[in-house]
């Protein structure tokens, strides 16, 4: 989807480091926020709130990476271009707990025609492609992309889309596996990401914990 691959190129840098330790007429996408769609927007990510008090979970930095902005070849084309799209509302948030982290994004479009365009241009090919060629990109040395796979996923929102990734991180000498899934949704204007890094010991648990993410952020009571 149009700036999914930017998305994901952010999410998938910061999730890395978490392993290691307005425009002119002709520039797309148009940033214009209204009140309305940037509370939406903030509506539609996680807050600290949404985790139980006392389990561990603090507030951490959405930004990290290789300190580079270039985007993979496989991260451009038809597929994710910003033509024609206008944001009315961004919000992004991270958090973390020992040996867990998730990062959420909320984008609010100005029509919902443009996040149906959005979803028609999408394709498991195309994201997966780009998801690849940017873990490729930002891994530290020490980490190998062992596998990316479409996720099976609940029914949420009026569209949705997952995918696995596994990684072998070397620490200390020992050989550790790590699961990031990567969760995109639409509900009605609202383009939603969640991504979770955590031990592939507790991947069952992990992805229960997403889904109750996932139906926060894109519940019924979610108005666009």
């Amino acid at each position: 989807m149009a700036r999914r691959s930017r998305i994901a190129l952010l999410f998938v840098a910061g999730a890395l480091v978490f392993v290691g330790a307005a425009a002119a007429a002709d520039v797309w996408p148009k940033n214009e926020p209204n009140a309305a769609d940037q509370a939406l927007a903030k509506k539609s990510v996680l807050h600290l709130s949404d985790f139980i008090p006392g389990s561990g979970w603090t507030t951490a930095s959405t930004s990290g990476g290789s300190g580079t902005n270039d985007e993979p070849g496989a991260c451009q084309g038809s597929a994710f271009s910003d033509q024609g799209r206008v944001i009315t509302g961004t919000a992004e948030t991270s958090f973390k707990a020992p040996g867990l982290q998730v990062w959420s994004s909320a984008e609010v479009m100005q029509t919902l025609a443009m996040v149906r365009h959005d979803v028609q241009q999408a394709s498991d090919a195309a994201l997966m492609k780009c998801m690849r060629a940017s873990f490729e990109q930002e891994m530290p040395k020490g980490t190998q992309l062992v596998s990316l796979k479409k996720l099976a996923w609940p029914p949420i929102g009026d569209w949705r889309v997952a995918y696995r990734a596994l990684l072998d991180v070397s620490v200390g000498g020992t050989k550790v596996r790590l699961q990031v899934d990567l969760v995109f949704v639409q509900n009605k204007r609202a383009e939603i990401t969640l991504m979770q890094m955590s031990p592939f010991s507790i991947s069952a648990l992990a992805k229960a914990g997403e889904e109750r993410m996932v139906q926060r952020l894109a519940g019924s009571s979610l108005t666009a």
